[in-house]
């Protein structure tokens, strides 16, 4: 019996096929549901964010089904060139979808604060308006007036003030930075054609991939994954005061505050630990000298792969999550999804 034959799959591919027609097809089908609700609504601050995030994970749903495939079935079966496209558009989307989520809960601390700063100017205004009128009419008592000269009163639109934060830089440097890091990918990546059928799909030079997956676990895992934390317990802290959240009036705020913690918490329960055991993967298999070593890691033992398995099984459920919470968690978007939407009033914009 060949090699080939004895490495089973962990999991059943009639399984596995189920598994990824199900979640992967509903993550991708509310993606673009979310991307239909957006375009039909006013396109600015969050929702553009939340718009760029869905594409995003459209393109990963597909990536991380390949790689689900592929890692339970200990082979690559989508051609050399299928290889090359799958490692680029790996990299690429989840670059891109871990910093939206990083840029989605920035933005909304960066509103929320403009938020305060305008509800206290309105406050200061709204004193020294008082304060005017006191010592308006306080000397109307001891002054005469023309009585010919109407009285004059100025009313002040406090909703007027300006509460935006521009999405435009943030969204460039994303996706420009995503290019970059899987240009590497479409250029080295190779199908590695192996003893008894057995295809991997991987950089060959070791020396190689062990440079640029150092750049990778730095800018694409470590970088965004810290700026989460610390966005993170920042919304926290905005969610649990009760002081804020009373004052704000603005809903689809609120609503972004629930919304960045809820795809903080998700990315570092469903996505984090896929990529820590990716990384552990290529360092422990590239600081090697014999090149193909690693076969006997990734490709023989099965608990190792039932892990990754597992773990891409969760990675998938995430995209599938992401659209799913922008529905029930963002007003406007919830909105159109509702079947009395012309009776609901239009929120006001993030």
């Amino acid at each position: 019996m060949s090699e080939r034959a004895q490495l089973s799959e962990p999991i059943p591919l009639l399984a596995i096929a189920v598994y990824i027609a199900c979640v992967a097809g509903s993550s991708i089908l509310a993606n673009f549901s979310v991307v239909a609700a957006i375009l039909k609504s006013t396109r600015n601050g969050l929702f553009c964010i939340i718009l760029q995030l869905a594409i995003a994970d459209i393109f990963l749903g597909i990536a991380v089904s390949l790689e689900l495939w592929s890692s339970n079935a200990r082979t690559w079966f989508f051609s050399d060139s299928g290889c090359v496209i799958y490692r680029g558009l790996h990299v690429f989307a989840t670059t891109a979808s871990s910093y939206f989520v990083a840029t989605t809960a920035l933005h909304t601390l960066a509103t929320i604060n403009l938020e305060e700063k305008a509800l206290l100017r309105r406050t200061k205004r709204r004193n020294q308006d008082e304060d005017e009128e006191i010592k308006s009419s306080r000397h109307s008592l001891v002054t005469s007036s023309d009585s010919s000269t109407p009285p004059r009163t100025m009313n002040v639109d406090y909703r007027l003030t300006e509460t935006r934060v521009s999405v435009n830089q943030p969204i460039i440097f994303v996706w420009i930075l995503s290019m970059s890091l899987s240009i590497p990918e479409f250029v080295l990546a190779n199908a590695l054609h192996l003893d008894h059928g057995i295809i991997l799909c991987t950089i060959v030079d070791s020396g190689k991939r062990l440079h640029m997956y150092s750049i990778l676990a730095l800018i694409n895992l470590l970088l965004p994954s810290t700026i989460m934390l610390v966005a993170g317990f920042l919304v926290f802290l905005k969610t649990r005061s009760k002081k804020i959240i009373s004052r704000i009036e603005n809903s689809n705020i609120i609503g972004s505050l629930k919304l960045s913690l809820w795809l903080i918490i998700i990315y570092i329960i469903l996505c984090a630990p896929r990529s820590f055991l990716s990384a552990y993967d290529i360092y422990s298999t590239s600081l090697k000298r014999d090149d193909l070593s690693f076969i006997k890691t990734t490709h023989q033992n099965d608990y190792f792969i039932l892990m990754k398995v597992s773990l891409s099984c969760a990675y998938l459920v995430s995209v599938l999550l992401r659209p799913l919470l922008c529905i029930f968690l963002l007003p406007r978007v919830r909105k159109i999804f509702s079947y009395n939407a012309s009776r609901v009033d239009e929120p006001n914009e993030v």
